[in-house]
């Protein structure tokens, strides 16, 4: 029996062995008068070729990056070739490129991951780099995923960790969650909510030494996915924690570094967390100024990518927040705060279990300055609102 219910998009979901000739059925029902290609990278392209061999493969460059372009190439091939179906052979970047070039190409798509790395293989969003710039764009969920423990849980330790890191992060999202719907009555889904919860408690309740860790990763990250393809945008699974990595991922303040997107969540939600304990200890409203939202106070960090970081932001998200209203929902967000995990307590646990924690270890600066600026400008790498977004206006 699958784990997580079926989405509004994703009707099958099988994570379990032999999900190969599930896959193999499913396709045979549903697809059976129409040409499939594989999409995959040079990393799985063996996994392509042993799972799928009747299925023609296109295999991007090894740690190939989810851009418009290479979405683009696999449309086109899509196309070009007539194909009624893809399927996605890989962990993040792959699923993105596939799930782009589907929705772009009008035909349905399949997961098949290799690796417990991230949470986009149901989501309904492709999170791609465009002109430099990271953009979440709507996109095609999956119509079914398999996912094999055989398959997966071969897949290097690291990548099982970089899961981790995805779904610890939603620490951070659900708190930016419930914070916007007490300061700007954002609409919150308690249903999707318990459901990143079970996913947090699932993965918690194992070490990489259990039998069935990568397992219990995957089928997390799936419900957190899923959460994306309900709510029909990433705003139950991507809060500020992920706007830190989404602004490192765009190369403005650093070099690029081979860190992977759930190394980079798991240690900017030490970062935000550690920002977020002092909250309760801060008057919010006191300080609080509409900000100088100008092409001046962006261009030196975010260069040519100013244009598109001003057009994110406009019109302002908080263009009607008041002190007043700070004021109010200050005691509510204080409590919300003072249930988030113990900073210490989380950095031992993600030590133990050999996860990544600090900037250094993903190629970063491990600075003071490098980490101020890092919260002080990631806010508004998307229109979200965030209590990071109200913090950096405070400060």
């Amino acid at each position: 029996m699958p784990v997580i219910s079926p989405g509004p998009f994703t009707k099958t979901l099988i994570i379990r062995e032999e999900a190969k000739k599930e896959a193999y059925k499913y396709f045979s029902e549903e697809f059976s008068s129409k040409k499939g290609l594989v999409v995959c990278d040079e990393n799985t392209e063996h996994i392509a070729r042993r799972d799928f061999p009747g299925l023609p493969q296109m295999t991007f460059e090894a740690g190939a990056v989810a851009t418009d372009t290479n979405g683009d190439a696999a449309a086109q091939r899509l196309e070009d070739g007539g194909y009624g179906f893809a399927v996605a052979c890989g962990s993040g970047s792959i699923s993105d490129i596939t799930r782009y070039a589907a929705a772009k190409a009008g035909i349905p798509f399949v997961s098949y991951p290799t690796a417990a790395s991230v949470d986009g293989f149901v989501s309904s969003v492709a999170a791609m780099t465009i002109d430099g710039r990271k953009a979440t764009l709507p996109s095609k969920a999956p119509v079914a995923l398999f996912a094999d423990p055989a398959v997966f849980s071969s897949a290097p330790l690291r990548l099982t960790l970089s899961g981790v890191g995805d779904i610890l992060g939603k620490y951070i999202s659900l708190l930016d969650w419930r914070a916007a719907q007490c300061l700007m009555d954002e609409v919150l889904d308690d249903k999707l909510t318990d459901l990143i919860n079970r996913a947090i408690d699932k993965v918690l309740a194992l070490d990489p030494d259990d039998p069935g860790f990568a397992e219990a990763v995957m089928e997390g990250l799936v419900m957190t996915g899923m959460t994306i393809q309900y709510h029909g945008s990433s705003r139950p699974a991507s809060g500020a924690e992920h706007h830190l990595s989404h602004l490192w991922e765009m190369h403005c303040m650093s070099e690029p570094t081979d860190a992977l997107h759930g190394e980079k969540v798991g240690v900017s939600t030490l970062i935000v967390l550690e920002r977020y304990k002092s909250v309760p200890y801060e008057d919010l409203a006191a300080e609080y100024i509409k900000p100088k939202f100008t092409r001046e106070n962006l261009s030196h960090i975010y260069g040519p990518l100013t244009d598109g970081i001003i057009g994110e932001n406009t019109p302002d998200p908080l263009a009607s927040l008041t002190r007043e209203r700070i004021k109010s929902a200050q005691p509510e967000i204080n409590r919300l705060v003072n249930e988030l995990p113990d900073i210490g307590a989380l950095r031992d646990y993600m030590k133990k279990i050999g996860a990544l924690t600090a900037l250094d270890e993903i190629g970063l600066p491990n600075t003071a300055r490098f980490k101020n600026l890092s919260m002080k400008y990631a806010p508004y790498v998307r229109r979200r609102i965030t209590l990071l977004k109200i913090l950096n206006i405070k400060d």
